[in-house]
């Protein structure tokens, strides 16, 4: 059945929307019927290229074991040199396993060139060979947005004197720069509203060591290992949400880097601790030196396979450092097969009463557990019941899970529930029941 071309006849700013959402791929694969609208194409001040190795265009059925073909790569090229610029939004997702680090840089390359750049997304896939690609930033001022992944950053020549004034987002996940250029660029972006950083394992300077003075800063995002030093926030008066993420394999190293972390973003109203946060905190003394006064929603990961009596006292630290506290959301997860002896442990830590938490007496109305990252939901049930037995003005309580519906409902039918507008709701991907706690 031949092609029809059903765009030529649509109006103008139809064309443009629907144009404005095609990849290069599919670029290249209708540009034959691209006569009475290639113009519009050209035109488009976006480009968005993806390329796995299995969506790239080639009918080659073993093509998974081989690079792409020569005369795709020409097609690739054709495409995008018939657009004239500037590009404001550029995104590619590249596997580079696959396309040559030559192409992708010659096609970075071309994109700054015609200038205009605000945002650029570059999503770097890779099996073997990481960090190939290398994005040379050019000392412009129009960008606004940067996110990279999986590549190699690298400043212009004499960079202290240009500044990213429009450069309001930066996020780097898992990218090779040294800490002297990423200094810089934090240094030299004074408007930077967003910042998100995921320490990869680096080559260049193993080390990264960070002071942090960012004026308009209200959403902050850190990914640490071994490999962070210190990350100190010096000055950033209008945060209000900040995600913290440790490397599963803690030490007290890195414990004390989240704990100063911790003290950074304290005046926070949002807060989000992933994976081992609670677990590298447990490496150090308590009671530490400061507390959350503003923070209103409190996001955490617990590991229930790695609680022990240190992790509990972190856990009750935290209430006790944020007695304004009115939204918790806790995900309970574990790497390993759960046994009745770590659900044992669990209800012998948790299920006790609390006195003198200021948010639990107070101002925590809402909680939701996720018991359905748990292989047995059974082992999480220690923390509801925590929460129902201490909570006093809580309103609702959501309990996320995947089975064991009846055993569930009949545990939380003995609790002692402190509120007495407390409701309880459970959900898995199909059913709500509402549980009566009274």
């Amino acid at each position: 059945m031949a092609e029809v071309d059903r765009i030529s006849f649509l109006p103008e700013e139809i064309k443009i929307s629907i144009l404005s959402c095609l990849q290069v791929k599919d670029a290249i694969r209708t540009s034959t019927l691209a006569r009475s609208w290639r113009h519009v194409y050209t035109l488009l001040p976006s480009l968005r290229l993806g390329c796995f190795r299995d969506r790239l265009g080639d009918t080659s059925k073993d093509f998974d074991s081989r690079p792409v073909s020569s005369s795709w790569m020409q097609r690739v090229n054709h495409v995008v040199s018939s657009l004239q610029g500037p590009f404001l939004d550029v995104q590619l997702s590249l596997h580079v396993d696959v396309i040559p680090s030559s192409l992708l840089q010659s096609l970075l390359d071309l994109l700054f060139q015609k200038g205009g750049v605000q945002m650029l997304h570059l999503h770097c896939h890779y099996s073997f060979h990481p960090h190939k690609v290398i994005v040379r930033l050019p000392p412009f001022h129009s960008l606004k947005v940067l996110w990279l992944s999986g590549c190699q950053l690298i400043l212009p020549n004499k960079f202290r004197g240009f500044h990213f004034n429009c450069l309001t987002t930066l996020s780097l996940y898992n990218v090779l720069i040294s800490n002297h250029h990423l200094q810089l660029l934090l240094d030299t972006s004074k408007n930077l509203t967003t910042f998100k950083f995921y320490a990869g394992y680096l080559d260049l300077n193993p080390h990264i060591s960070l002071n942090i003075s960012l004026p308009f800063l209200t959403y902050a995002q850190f990914g640490i290992n071994v490999m962070v030093d210190k990350i100190c926030l010096v000055s950033t008066p209008r945060l209000e949400e900040a995600r913290i993420t440790v490397n599963s394999y803690v030490s007290e190293k890195l414990a004390r880097v989240t704990l100063g972390l911790l003290t950074g973003v304290s005046m926070v109203s949002s807060l989000h601790l992933d994976c081992e946060v609670l677990k590298a905190l447990s490496l150090l003394a308590l009671p530490f030196s400061f507390s959350f006064p503003q923070l209103k929603c409190l996001m955490f990961f617990l590991n229930v396979a790695s609680m022990d009596e240190r992790t509990r006292d972190v856990l009750h630290w935290l209430l006790k450092s944020m007695p304004f506290l009115e939204e918790l959301n806790v995900k309970l997860l574990s790497f390993t097969k759960q046994t009745e002896g770590v659900a044992t442990l669990m209800r012998e830590l948790l299920v006790t009463k609390q006195n003198g938490v200021p948010c639990l007496d107070q101002t925590l109305k809402s909680v939701t557990i996720h018991l359905n990252l748990l292989k047995e939901v059974m082992t999480g049930i220690s923390v509801v019941k925590f929460f129902l037995l201490n909570a006093k003005v809580l309103k609702q309580m959501k309990i996320l899970y995947h089975d064991n519906e009846l055993s569930l409902v009949e545990e939380l039918q003995k609790v002692e529930v402190a509120s007495l507008d407390a409701k309880v709701v459970m959900f898995n991907t199909k059913t709500k029941v509402t549980v009566n706690v009274k």
